[in-house]
């Protein structure tokens, strides 16, 4: 399963309260051919699958990841940091 840094977990959960998602709605960690924007990855608002991951902090869903691409992903770190292109999130595979 994917880990999530402190620093990640608390901006997906500052994300979610300033979107002020309406229920049933989730931020999810999106890979091609979901995600079309720049990078390998992105956080886009979507519905919750049947085949869904959830990364939870303090008991609340604040990630959700499709199971394949979790299990793809089972030994990497979702990070929040200073890159060369500015503040965002990364994601560091060992």
């Amino acid at each position: 399963m994917l880990d999530a840094s402190d620093a990640a977990n608390q901006q997906l959960k500052d994300i979610a309260a300033q979107r002020q998602l309406d229920p049933g709605k989730f931020l999810r960690l999106a890979v091609p051919p979901v995600w079309t924007g720049d990078g390998d990855f992105g956080i886009v608002v979507d519905d919750r699958g049947a085949l869904d991951t959830a990364v939870k902090l303090e008991g609340r869903t604040v990630l959700l990841i499709e199971r394949e691409v979790a299990n793809q992903m089972s030994k990497s770190v979702l990070d929040y940091k200073v890159t060369p292109q500015g503040m965002g999130f990364t994601l560091d595979v060992y």
